[in-house]
């Protein structure tokens, strides 16, 4: 349901206040000079303390994380893996063979918040409140998959955070790829250009297209670029920082300057929620902001419904709106493909067409070749199944494709079905039950194996290159900092 800012009252305004959701009013200043909120190594939280669960809660762990152990497990005290040997060998010879997990690079990963550890983070009142029922179960059932009890208190952030790095920490033990390996392997080894890092998602909030000013009413979910820059910097080995910059925002073109200057190249949009057209022609100095800095924008592609407590317009995630920003030199990876929903044929009478077949027109399009990619996140989700397939069996798409994840809703026990992708013939039976496995204990390793299985009717793979830094994407900027 579409709430449009109903529930914008006086304990919204408060909560707004109290988490930090407000206007720098000095726009020129550094964007890092009033960021005090910090995650340090000794204040990350281990998996919560579970009792007894009441039946609600029982349900929110079956549609959400749904797994019986953590990702720690996948060595005991001994060193040794309890994966069963099946799944031990799938991984050594079918996903990781000639692909190092030192090399893999997720373009597509959120973080997320309350803000009320001072992260400046916000999420709409909708969410915790029974009164809109949907809101509040979506918000249960996703903060349940990311391992967050306490989303509307004041550990939730952190959970959020800990939860993420334990994951990345514990991705896959290196025994399994080479035996001469003791430990995890992750992307603290910079070993190659590009390590293994994991970029981190801000979201921007609704801006009135008039006077450009933060709409809270509007506004779904808010993640600083400041959050992310920060978390980079106490992480440096596990994640990069990502932008994202409503081109509504008064101060948009200086955002873009200082996000430049702390080593972002990637500016993510979800005009679905963030309310803008990209077509509009006024965005015309925004993309060239952006091709002068020699970043790359992330775009949301296709139907959005999972923020849609504030502004909703699926109207917008038409990828032929794209058009605008690619003719002025911009590149763009489009966010799942487009993989999801219909839109309107602009070059054909206005007809509805699904979103994925306008996304391949542009794609097949000559001129935005080495311009226009795909991120493959989310791409398994039970709803985006059959488009998997024809992307699995279009291999002039692959050098454009680029990996993403779109955590923590892969880690949504509901989202992806293995027994559906056997049904398809995108995976077999034994291969199913490895990937069931594994999500019980890492749904990264998962979502990361998932794809490298899945294979079309005539054998079809994705590239192991397609799982590392694209060679035609602009790369991080190195900063002062690093």
């Amino acid at each position: 349901t579409n709430n449009w800012g109903v529930c914008a009252t006086l304990q919204t305004m408060a909560a707004k206040e109290s988490r930090g959701f407000e206007k720098d009013d000095d726009s020129k200043s550094s964007l890092m000079q009033k960021y005090k909120f910090t995650v340090k190594e000794d204040c990350l939280s281990g998996p919560p303390t579970t009792g007894n669960t009441s039946w609600l809660e029982y349900i929110y762990f079956k549609l959400g994380r749904n797994c019986s152990y953590e990702p720690e497990d996948l060595l005991d005290n001994e060193g040794v893996c309890p994966l069963s040997p099946g799944t031990q060998q799938i991984l050594r010879e079918r996903v990781f063979h000639d692909l190092d997990p030192r090399d893999i690079v997720d373009y597509h990963c959120h973080i997320m918040g309350n803000g009320f550890t001072g992260s400046q983070c916000y999420m709409h009142d909708c969410y915790y409140t029974w009164r809109y029922p949907l809101q509040k179960l979506k918000a249960m059932v996703f903060s349940n998959a990311a391992q967050v009890t306490d989303y509307d208190d004041k550990f939730g952030d952190i959970q959020y955070i800990s939860r993420f790095i334990r994951l990345i920490k514990h991705f896959v033990p290196a025994g399994i790829i080479n035996p001469s390996m003791t430990g995890f392997i992750h992307g603290r080894y910079n070993m190659l250009p590009f390590d293994a890092f994991y970029d981190l998602l801000p979201f921007d909030a609704v801006y009135d297209a008039v006077t450009g000013e933060q709409d809270v009413n509007l506004t779904s979910m808010y993640v600083p670029n400041e959050y992310s820059i920060q978390l980079a910097t106490e992480f440096p080995e596990l994640f990069n920082p990502v932008g994202s910059v409503n081109p509504h925002r008064h101060d948009a073109l200086d955002i873009l300057e200082q996000l430049s200057q702390h080593g972002v190249n990637i500016v993510l949009w979800l005009p679905n929620a963030m309310g803008m057209d990209p077509s509009d022609e006024t965005f015309v100095p925004f993309y060239n902001k952006i091709k002068e800095l020699d970043m790359i924008m992330l775009v949301h592609g296709g139907s959005d419904n999972i923020l849609n407590a504030g502004f909703h317009d699926n109207s917008l995630g038409n990828p032929l709106l794209l058009r605008r920003a690619l003719d002025c030199g911009v590149k763009i990876i489009t966010a799942h493909c487009a993989s999801a929903g219909y839109a309107a044929d602009i070059d054909n009478d206005n007809r509805s067409v699904p979103c994925f077949e306008l996304w391949l027109r542009l794609m097949k399009e000559e001129k935005y070749k080495g311009q226009l990619f795909g991120d493959m996140s989310q791409i398994c989700a039970v709803h985006r199944v059959p488009n998997l397939k024809q992307i699995l069996e279009d291999t002039e798409l692959h050098d454009r494709l680029v990996y993403g994840s779109d955590y923590p809703i892969h880690a949504v026990n509901v989202v992806v079905h293995t027994s559906r992708l056997q049904r398809f013939g995108m995976i077999t039976s034994e291969e199913k039950v490895c990937l069931d496995e594994l999500f019980q204990y890492n749904c990264l390793l998962f979502d990361v194996a998932c794809k490298r299985l899945l294979r079309g009717s005539g054998g079809e793979k994705l590239p192991a290159d397609m799982f590392k830094n694209h060679s035609l994407i602009p790369a991080r900027k190195t900063t002062p900092h690093d």
